[in-house]
């Protein structure tokens, strides 16, 4: 299976430098945002691209950009909410120019007739250009479940988020339903109070639970979202040789089942 991380992984290192030690480290494909406010930590998009493509590193997903007490406004009446539809659409072009497999994407909010207008007309940019649009399980489930349960399009995918799955919902399987719609993975541990993006030794996510889930999907990138290493003393090359053992070991756990 192919492995991947987040080109920001904790460490503020030369976006040129990080790229060239996640391929050392053995991983094939990468995630990453276009959002301008990270631009000083990761480069612009373009740049980014470029040293991932000369690096061999495949495009996995591409966040979206937002800022977080925005997303409500997707759902309401308003300036915000139409901002937030035409930038959503901006992500889809980019992912479709730069070649990404999909756009994850946050919601929060109260599901509502203006939303929902709002996220099917990006649905149906998503059909022209082939992009697919997954909804990343967060905080807000209620929204989550509406989404899927009230909007049909093939480009409506889903984006599974271990460490949100078990900080915010620990008791919901979100295998049993939308598993069918998985196309990315944000994969991290924490120890169940906060969404703390850390690795497994830091933890108590059961893996082998998550392995069962992922049996079949040998086409999905396991993809690892570390913001958060926890200890200071770990070298940016020893978190990166951390996760890709975490990476081979899910592998593992998941093709013996």
């Amino acid at each position: 299976m192919k492995k991947g991380i987040s080109f920001y992984f904790g460490y503020n290192i030369k976006p040129k430098i990080r790229a060239i030690l996640i391929k050392e480290a053995g991983f094939t494909s990468v995630i990453t945002t276009a959002d301008k406010k990270f631009n000083k930590q990761n480069g612009n998009i373009k740049t980014q691209v470029k040293y991932f493509k000369k690096n061999n590193l495949e495009l996995s997903s591409l966040h979206m950009q937002y800022i977080s007490n925005e997303l409500p406004n997707f759902w309401k009446e308003g300036k915000i909410g139409e901002h937030l539809k035409h930038q959503l659409i901006k992500d889809v072009i980019i992912a479709k120019k730069y070649g990404f497999s999909c756009v994850v994407v946050h919601v929060d909010g109260k599901y509502s007739p203006i939303g929902e207008k709002r996220i099917k007309e990006v649905l149906d940019f998503c059909e022209k250009v082939q992009i697919p649009l997954a909804i990343e399980n967060t905080h807000s489930q209620k929204l989550f479940l509406d989404i899927f349960n009230k909007i049909s399009s093939p480009m409506l995918k889903f984006c599974y988020d271990s460490g949100h799955n078990n900080a915010f919902d620990k008791d919901f399987d979100y295998s049993k339903k939308y598993f069918d719609k998985l196309i990315a993975l944000h994969l991290h541990d924490n120890n169940g109070t906060a969404d703390q993006h850390t690795l497994n030794k830091f933890g108590n996510i059961n893996w082998k639970n998550i392995a069962s889930k992922l049996k079949g999907k040998d086409k999905l990138s396991l993809d690892y979202e570390i913001l958060s290493p926890i200890e200071n003393n770990m070298k940016p090359e020893d978190v990166l040789k951390e996760i890709k053992k975490q990476a081979d070991e899910l592998e593992k756990m998941i093709l013996k089942i």
